[in-house]
């Protein structure tokens, strides 16, 4: 009898050792930051701004296609890229042509901006984007946007790999977030802010972060933003 129950529990555990979770319930993998991305809203909760296209011009904007600017000399020796989206190496740090490369800084206010070409230069108050941004890995397998509109090219419907966001150490406290604001050169259309420490922008709406994604495009995309 002894031996039979011996048996019975040595088959047990066997069983037991070689269970396989299913698929429904075992805990997903996370993605990897992508070597070079673009960047969309990510905003589950909205509609209307979950998966809006992230583009580079100066400072930070949503619109289907990237902001670029290529010297004339250039364009005659046909030089200049022909990418359609903004795309940058790791948390923001964008990828050009131009020689020296540019650079991602946030202004005191929490404009978010890129450097001029042929300058690393940003204001004293200002903040380089290494102080600040961060990415959060998102699991390998998500469920689709829901209401996204697959149809409009200004949107990126598919679920990002992580999120990008700014969160700024300031004594005791830590300040951060990203904001969608009004745009200070044109009211007509909305901006991409970090919360700093001197942030007082209203009306404005918070965003999970920036979802990143893989890009597929030439590299770099432009000359300059």
């Amino acid at each position: 009898m002894s031996f039979l129950l011996s048996l019975a529990f040595a088959s047990l555990l066997q069983s037991a050792v070689t269970y396989t979770v299913p698929l429904s319930i075992r805990q997903d993998a996370n993605n990897t930051l992508p070597n070079i991305n673009t960047v969309t809203a990510y905003a589950p909760g909205s509609c209307l701004y979950n998966g809006l296209k992230v583009q580079g011009g100066g400072i930070l904007a949503f619109g289907e296609r990237v902001y670029g600017y290529c010297p004339e000399s250039v364009r005659q020796q046909g030089g200049c890229p022909n990418g359609t989206q903004t795309a940058w190496y790791g948390a923001m740090r964008p990828s050009s042509l131009v020689p020296g490369g540019q650079d991602t800084f946030v202004h005191a206010d929490g404009l978010i901006s890129i450097t001029v070409q042929h300058s690393h230069s940003i204001p004293h108050d200002a903040y380089w984007g290494y102080q600040g941004f961060a990415w959060t890995a998102l699991p390998v397998n998500q469920e689709p946007f829901i209401d996204c509109p697959t149809d409009n090219p200004k949107y990126n419907c598919e679920p990002p790999t992580g999120f990008i966001n700014w969160r700024l150490a300031t004594g005791d406290s830590t300040k951060g977030g990203i904001m969608v604001c009004e745009n200070p050169y044109n009211s007509n259309s909305t901006a991409l802010y970090a919360v700093t420490p001197a942030f007082n922008k209203t009306g404005c709406v918070e965003l999970v972060g920036l979802g990143t994604h893989n890009y597929t495009g030439p590299v770099p995309p432009v000359w300059a933003y």
